[in-house]
């Protein structure tokens, strides 16, 4: 006996369907386009509400709302809704993966993932990227020279660009930068954290972060500057990778310090 497909029936079809590819592409999401920290810094929830948006709603939504059994002309209907929900989801997987974070620079005084295709605007493509190292994101160090970098920030004010994309300065990221790095670390985070009492869960994610470190001297504190703001991350010297990212705004706290040591060297 032949029994029709029903409307609840197709939509649950193409949702599950929808589904599949979904858990296909946050495995790319989380494992390798946007991985921790930077799917908490620089977009990832935006890529996966995107992706939702797409997959999981509009196409299952469009079925819902067509689909009738005995429908005159419902191939075409459900062909144009499956045509439309490919196109949708190759632009946004196209963006997500063309935003994501391809290299993370350290400039001057601070951490900053650039995404892929402010790098190929500037003749870096993945494949120039692996000069600079193997794995992914990329680290790179803008070895801009303490007598240069006002010369450094006129040029990238001439060439509309921030300082940390003139990448000429760009060198790989070794062990040799972990003084400059170390030199820039804040002190007293841990008391600074105490004081945002309505925050308290920042001070256990720093002292789980530190307890994982055997030694302490070897953890920077830095400034991470993202597309979604400011944040301070804990970079590990020894590992060289950033450990952790905690939601505090480091800028003033970071300029007093530098004003205060040069005030006492």
């Amino acid at each position: 006996m032949h029994h029709k497909i029903t409307r609840l029936t197709a939509t649950a079809i193409h949702f599950g369907i929808s589904f599949l590819i979904f858990l296909v592409l946050l495995y790319f999401i989380l494992l390798h386009w946007y991985p921790q920290p930077l799917f908490s810094t620089d977009g990832g929830w935006r890529v996966i509400r995107i992706i939702v948006g797409v997959d999981l709603v509009l196409g299952p939504l469009l079925t819902l709302i067509v689909f009738k059994p005995g429908k005159p002309g419902l191939k075409l209907d459900m062909t144009l809704i499956a045509i439309t929900q490919a196109l949708a989801l190759s632009w946004g997987v196209y963006s997500s993966y063309n935003e994501r974070p391809a290299a993370i620079v350290f400039t001057v005084d601070a951490f900053t993932p650039v995404p892929a295709y402010q790098l190929k605007e500037q003749g870096i493509d993945e494949k120039a990227l692996r000069q600079y190292g193997k794995e992914w994101p990329v680290f790179i160090y803008s070895n801009i020279p303490a007598g240069k970098q006002f010369d450094a920030i006129r040029e990238a004010a001439a060439k509309h660009l921030p300082l940390y994309l003139l990448t000429k300065y760009y060198t790989p990221f070794t062990k040799e930068h972990a003084r400059q790095i170390k030199a820039n670390s804040m002190e007293g985070f841990e008391e600074i954290l105490a004081e945002k009492t309505e925050k308290p869960e920042l001070v256990q994610r720093f002292r789980a972060a530190m307890a994982r470190v055997k030694d302490k001297n070897k953890v920077a504190v830095v400034a991470l500057h993202s597309r979604d703001g400011w944040f301070t991350a804990l970079f590990d010297l020894e590992k060289m990778k950033i450990t952790e990212v905690i939601d505090v705004e480091p800028t003033l706290y970071t300029f007093g310090q530098k004003i205060k040591r040069k005030k006492n060297p």
